[in-house]
Order: structure tokens, then sequence, then C-alpha cells
């Protein structure tokens, strides 16, 4: 008679500790992302147009909060397959003592992660980080934080200092760009990242 128990913690452990799988899953949320992106950018543009009274047409910004979900998503699976692909043999291990998923690997928090994998970044990255995070845990699915505190977006940053994080911005789209660009060539994974 099969094991299916076992079975199924074979598979959970191979498919969740190679990084690759990982990468694999980052790539297919930035390419769903991308085929939202032209609606964002079109949003922003609208609004400019609004602002400098070229239009009075209103275009909604459906796609706002869902396409940085995507994005935070898409990065978070990057730098968890960093950590994953220095960490697997000993989450391997640890799993197969404890039958569950490793800590730091279930949190969202960008710049927890980033810093995990001792990702250098300034200031305006770490505002981009701590924004997409917001994304990814409430602001791309829910309408309000579960946690009251949250609504204000206020954070503090590395510099003491604190910062609000509701909000997105024209430029942040190629930024974006430039930051995922730069994370794959930083993580050496260009040539998994084509493939996949």
């Amino acid at each position: 008679m099969t094991d299916w128990d076992r079975v199924h913690r074979i598979n959970y452990e191979s498919t969740a500790f190679l990084f690759y799988n990982w990468i694999g899953k980052a790539k297919a949320l930035i390419e769903s992302a991308k085929l939202i992106e032209p609606e964002v950018i079109r949003y922003w543009e609208n609004s400019r147009e609004e602002l400098e009274g070229k239009t009075n047409k209103h275009i909604p910004d459906y796609y706002i909060g869902p396409y940085f979900m995507l994005i935070a998503f898409a990065l978070e699976n990057l730098l968890k397959a960093a950590i994953i692909r220095g960490n697997s043999y000993e989450y391997k291990m640890n799993f197969r003592r404890s039958l569950s998923f490793p800590k730091e690997l279930k949190k969202h928090d960008l710049v927890y992660l980033a810093k995990k994998v001792e990702i250098r970044f300034t200031m305006e990255e770490e505002d981009l980080l701590r924004r997409l995070t917001r994304s990814a845990i409430w602001y791309g699915r829910y309408p309000i934080p579960l946690d009251y505190k949250k609504t204000s977006g206020a954070e503090t940053f590395s510099d003491g200092k604190e910062y609000s994080v509701s909000w997105f911005g024209f430029n942040d789209v190629a930024r974006l760009n430039k930051f995922i660009n730069d994370l794959i060539l930083s993580l050496d994974i260009q040539d998994i990242w084509i493939r996949s």
C-alpha cells in the first residue's frame, strides 16, 4: 500500500527547497504583471493630463494595487530563491525533523529578505521595497489593512526616520524594471531567468 503522506512530504521537500522553482514562479508573476503594466502607465498618463487640464476623462486605478502586488510577490520569490540556494540542505534536514516550513521564508517583508541575502540598497530602493511589501501584505488584495495601525502608511526606515509608504508614482514602473534587472544580475541568475 502506498504511503501517500510520505509521497507528499518528499514532493513538498523537493519542490520547496529547490531554488529554481522559486525563480520560475517569480518569472511567472513578472510576466503576469507585464500584461497589465501598460494599463498602469495609461492610468498615470491620464492622471497627469487631468492635472494639466488636457482631459476631463478619468480612468479608474483598477490595476495599480494588483500590479504592484504581483511585482512584490515576484521580488519576494527571487529573494527567497537566493536564501534557499544558500540554505537548501539545512532547510531539507530541518523539514525532515519538524515537517514545517522555515520561519524566515514565511515573511513578506522585502527589506528583511533583501538584508538576509546581503543585498545592498539605497534609501530610494528601501522606499520601493517597503511600499511593495505593503502591496504584498494588504494593499494589492484588501481595501484596508488587517491592523488599523497600518492605515497611517508611516514606517520607520533604516535611517531611523518615518516616511510614508502609502503611494506609488509614475516613475515607479521604470524604477522597478531596473531594480529587478539589477537584482537578477546581483543574484547571478541570468541564465536560469532566461531559461525559466
